[in-house]
C-alpha cells in the first residue's frame, strides 16, 4: 500500500493499466502534477507476469504488437525514453496457425506473409496480394468508413474459399472474442496492423516488465502512484469535477480525472449523483454488452518432453473452420465443442500459457468448475501436443472470476466492450465523456483495443489535457 499525504493534482488517473500509465507518462513530462490511483498492490491490469516454482508465465497478455518506429508502442518507448529500461525481443514468425490442413506462418515481412498464404490457396493468390496490401496500407477517412461494415463483409469482397476466410477470421475470436460477422472491419484491421503484421514482440521477462517499465518512469517524472487503495466517489461542486474519495479517507482534489477502468464503474458506481448524465446516456450504458472473458491455463513441463513446437510465437490450433460456431459454443461454454485455442511456450521451453474464449456466467459456476474445465483443456491441446499430461509438474489457471477480481471490469471482460458495429467508436464512450474534465483511456472506451489500442489512447487523451492546459 503507497500513502500519500493530500494534496491538490492537475490530473487524477483512476486504473494504473497501461492506458492509465502511458497517459499519466505524458502529462507528467509536461510537468503537471498528475497522480495514478490503482486498486491493486502492482500495476498493469492484465498485463501482467508471475513466477512460480521455477515457472515463468504471463498472466493473460501475452505479446505485443505495433512496437516499430511509427508503431504505437514504438513510438511511446522512444517519446518516454524507454529505449535503454526495456528489452524486446521479436518472434520470426510472429503468428502460427494449425489446421487439419495447414500449418500457416505470419512472417515479419507482409511480402513472405502474402507468399506463404498463396502456397496454401493458389486459386486465391490475387485476391490474398490485394488483401494484405489493402490492410497494410488504409489510412485516414478510407479506414474509418470500416467502422460502417463487418470484417465478413470485407472478407466476401475478396475470397470465396470458407477455409481461407476462417483462417483470417481466427485472430478476431482470440483477440477480440467475435467472429468476423460481429466485429467490426475498422477493429479487425487494426488488429491486423498493429498485431498480425506487426506482432510477435515480447518484453524479455514477461509481459509484466512493460507495466513496471512504466510504471518506474511516471515516478522519475515526479508523479504519485497510490497501490492497493481503490477510488470509491468521484466528488463534485457546482457541476465541476472537485476530486476523488479513496478508500482510507483519503481525498485528492483536481482539475480533470482520467478512467482507465470499466466504465459502467466510473458512471455508475463512481459518479454518485446521476443528474450529470442525460437519461438516454445511462440507457445506453445499460444496453452495451461486454466481450467474452477468458479462460487461461498455466502450464510448467518436466524437462523430459520433446514435442513442444519450436519458437516462442503465439500458435493457434484450429481443429474445424467454422468460426462463427466456435463463437456460439463459447456464449454457451461449450466446452466439448470449443474446436480451437492459443498458446505460447515460454523461452525457457518449460512453460506454456495457453487460453480460450468462455463467458463469465458468474463466480460460483468458475469455482465450482474450475478442475473439470482445466482438465478438458489439457486434453483439447493433447490432441495438438500428445502425451502432454504425463509431463506435466505444475498447473493452474485463471478463470473469468480470476479476471475479474484482477481488473473489476464488468464480467470479467477480456477486451471491454464488444466490438461491433452499435458499439465502436460511440459519442460519450469514447475518450471524452458527457462529464466535462472526464476522459476514458483504457479498453472501455469505444475505439480502441489490446495494449497498442489503450496505449494510443493514454497518450492521446494526455495530449488532449495538455493542449486544454495551454502547454
Amino acid at each position: 500500500m503507497s500513502i500519500i499525504k493530500n494534496k491538490d493534482y492537475d490530473v487524477i488517473i483512476i486504473g494504473a493499466g497501461i492506458g492509465g500509465l502511458v497517459c499519466g507518462c505524458y502529462i507528467a513530462q509536461r510537468g503537471l502534477k498528475v497522480l495514478i490511483v490503482e486498486k491493486n498492490v502492482k500495476p498493469g491490469g492484465y498485463c501482467r507476469s508471475f513466477s512460480v516454482n521455477g515457472f515463468h508465465f504471463d498472466t493473460c497478455a501475452h505479446s505485443l504488437g505495433g512496437v516499430r518506429q511509427d508503431g504505437n508502442i514504438g513510438r511511446i518507448i522512444s517519446e518516454l525514453e524507454l529505449k535503454n529500461k526495456i528489452q524486446i525481443e521479436r518472434s520470426n514468425p510472429s503468428n502460427i496457425v494449425i489446421t487439419p490442413h495447414f500449418k500457416i506462418h505470419f512472417w515479419n515481412e507482409l511480402d513472405r506473409i502474402i507468399q506463404e498464404f498463396q502456397s496454401c490457396f493458389p486459386d486465391e493468390a490475387k485476391k490474398i496480394e490485394d488483401f494484405f496490401n489493402f490492410v497494410y496500407k488504409i489510412k485516414g477517412t478510407s479506414f474509418s468508413s470500416l467502422i460502417k461494415i463487418t470484417f465478413e463483409e470485407l472478407l466476401e469482397k475478396y475470397f470465396k474459399d470458407k477455409r481461407l476466410k476462417a483462417i483470417l477470421s481466427l485472430p478476431l475470436l482470440g483477440n477480440i472474442g467475435l467472429p468476423a460477422s460481429r466485429v467490426s472491419a475498422f477493429t479487425a484491421v487494426t488488429l491486423y496492423q498493429e498485431f498480425l503484421i506487426d506482432g510477435g514482440y515480447h518484453p524479455v521477462g514477461g509481459m509484466g516488465r512493460l507495466s513496471d517499465v512504466l510504471s518506474q518512469r511516471f515516478k522519475e517524472l515526479k508523479g504519485d502512484i497510490v497501490f492497493g487503495n481503490p477510488v470509491e466517489k468521484i466528488s463534485f461542486v457546482k457541476n465541476s469535477i472537485k476530486g476523488v474519495h479513496v478508500k482510507g479517507n483519503n481525498f485528492y482534489t483536481t482539475e480533470y480525472i482520467v478512467s482507465d477502468i470499466d466504465a459502467r464503474q466510473t458512471f455508475i458506481n463512481l459518479i454518485q449523483d446521476k443528474g450529470f448524465f442525460d437519461q438516454r446516456f445511462l440507457r445506453k450504458l445499460d444496453k452495451f454488452k461486454p466481450s467474452l472473458s477468458t479462460f487461461v491455463l498455466y502450464l510448467g513441463l518436466d524437462s523430459d518432453f520433446s514435442a513442444l513446437p519450436t519458437g516462442t510465437q503465439t500458435v493457434w490450433y484450429l481443429s474445424s473452420y467454422n468460426v462463427e460456431k466456435m463463437y456460439r459454443s463459447a456464449i454457451k461454454n461449450e466446452i466439448d465443442k470449443l474446436d480451437w485455442f492459443l498458446f505460447r511456450i515460454d523461452k525457457d521451453r518449460k512453460s506454456i500459457m495457453a487460453l480460450v474464449n468462455v463467458p463469465f456466467i458468474n463466480k460460483e459456476f468458475w469455482q465450482k468448475n474450475k478442475k473439470n474445465f482445466t482438465n478438458s483443456f489439457i486434453k483439447k491441446i493433447e490432441n495438438l501436443m500428445p502425451g502432454l499430461s504425463d509431463h506435466i509438474i505444475y498447473k493452474s489457471a485463471a478463470t473469468p472470476a480470476t479476471l475479474l477480481n484482477w481488473s473489476n471490469g464488468f464480467k470479467g471482460a477480456s477486451y471491454g466492450w464488444e466490438s461491433t458495429l452499435s458499439q465502436v467508436s460511440q459519442v460519450g464512450f469514447s475518450q471524452a465523456t458527457p462529464v466535462k474534465n472526464l476522459y476514458l483511456c483504457g479498453h472501455w472506451a469505444t475505439i480502441a483495443f489490446g495494449i497498442p489500442g489503450v496505449a494510443y489512447l493514454g497518450r492521446s487523451t494526455a495530449n488532449i489535457i495538455i493542449k486544454r492546459k495551454g502547454l
